[in-house]
């Protein structure tokens, strides 16, 4: 992963982070000042029902007409928007007074419970929240307690509600704003954050290049060398000296080969696409058939029946060389890990816009464990490790590299002892069966 995209990824991480903190801040904000509202309702409403208990004596025996004596009932219910209902003890309505009501009738439970003093019975609907209580006469003998009726009273929730709306809305407002001037700020700080990162990062990656390319010198001449002592024996004083030259020799070019490997994935890592210069316009399944040809005697020498369908004229936008590396070490894999008897086939088609290209083999196999690591570097099977197969476990990670830099797609499928089918998808200029 380069920096710009870990950069990416930290600071989305960062924002959910944010997000996150501040959705749980507002919600709790949110349900703390709705949960007091309601409450500091309720508590209104229960406050008016006691205080209209001793009313209801004059209800039943005078009438609502002399309740203006009692206090300014017109003034309080205008105010506070709040209403009366004054019941009798079997639910039958005596009088009520103001002008918001509850179209939910008198609750019939409340003439069957055992009802307290101190007991309420609250009720919901339409934009009105309503107390019942009960209200008892003075105890004549002790523990005893005798109904004398029911008093409701309810108030609007409109204004709680419009509180409740905009508190809402300027939690979203303020919620977004705040994300807002988090993301720019997150944006700057971890640009200046990552900059000594950055510094050692292309350092790094400058310090590998250049190892790479000083340690193939003296590994060339290595090479040299001893090609040019393998091409004259009878300077070798025995057979021996010649095996061990043969060693150095084979333990050289394997050398070169990782250096170059590193070299390139180096290079690559810079840019996460080809320039303008590297690509142009190629007949991938020209280039797929040159590369193919020289495999068939390779094929035919271990017995593995190798099979080819790339008959598909197609033109894919890229680097020619990049991409003969790509497949080359997918068909080298192939071949490597197919047992004799075998078979690998090496295909083409066209899938929506893409060029699919098919290498498939009856080899070992890869577990489904192990999936999700071939693509990584130096990463190798443990049974091609005890069987001690020449390899450095950058092909794949190579080939993904280049994948990539062609904005395309690799995947992989496989079963231990059946075998395995990668795919690779590159974008196509133009579609033609004439060219």
């Amino acid at each position: 992963m380069d920096i710009p995209e870990l950069r990416r990824r930290l600071i989305l991480v960062y924002l959910v982070v944010m997000a996150t903190i501040f959705g749980i801040s507002a919600t709790s904000l949110y349900i703390f000042f709705a949960r007091s509202m309601r409450q500091q309702l309720d508590y209104e409403l229960i406050t008016l029902a006691q205080a209209a208990a001793p009313s209801l004596d004059i209800v039943k025996e005078e009438g609502i007409q002399d309740l203006d004596r009692e206090l300014t009932w017109q003034e309080l219910f205008s105010r506070k928007k709040q209403s009366l209902e004054w019941f009798e003890v079997d639910g039958q309505t005596l009088a009520k007074e103001g002008k918001f009501f509850p179209e939910a009738p008198f609750a019939k439970s409340l003439l069957t419970s055992t009802s307290s003093k101190n007991s309420f019975f609250f009720q919901d609907g339409d934009n009105i929240r309503s107390v019942t209580v009960a209200v008892y006469a003075d105890e004549v003998e002790k523990n005893t307690l005798k109904l004398k009726g029911f008093i409701r009273a309810s108030e609007s929730t409109r204004m709680v509600d419009s509180a409740l709306n905009q508190l809402q809305l300027g939690l979203w407002l303020g919620g977004a704003t705040a994300m807002f001037l988090v993301s720019v700020s997150s944006v700057y700080l971890s640009h200046q954050a990552f900059k000594p990162t950055l510094r050692s990062f292309q350092q790094l990656k400058q310090f590998a290049a250049d190892a790479s390319h000083e340690l193939g010198t003296p590994l060339t001449k290595i090479s040299f060398a001893t090609e040019i002592l393998l091409s004259y024996p009878e300077h070798l004083q025995s057979s021996l000296g010649q095996k061990k030259l043969e060693i150095i020799s084979n333990s050289t070019e394997q050398m070169k080969q990782l250096l170059g490997d590193l070299l390139f994935l180096a290079r690559t890592d810079d840019t996460s696409t080809l320039s303008y210069s590297e690509k142009s316009n190629i007949r991938i399944d020209q280039l797929l058939q040159q590369l193919a040809e020289p495999l068939m005697a390779a094929a035919a020498n271990k017995t593995i029946d190798f099979q080819l369908d790339l008959n598909l004229p197609l033109v894919v936008k890229g680097n020619a060389s990049q991409l003969n590396r790509l497949f080359a070490n997918l068909l080298e894999n192939a071949f490597k890990y197919t047992e004799k008897g075998g078979q690998v086939s090496f295909s083409l088609q066209e899938s929506k816009q893409s060029a699919l290209i098919i290498v498939k083999d009856t080899g070992i196999g890869i577990a489904a464990e192990h999936l999700s690591h071939i693509f990584q570097r130096f990463w190798r099977d443990e049974r091609v490790r005890k069987q001690e197969t020449e390899g450095t476990g950058l092909g794949l990670a190579i080939a993904k590299t280049i994948v990539q830099q062609h904005k395309g797609q690799i995947t992989v499928e496989s079963q231990v002892g059946v075998g395995t089918c990668f795919r690779v998808y590159l974008p196509l200029v133009q579609t033609t069966h004439n060219i």
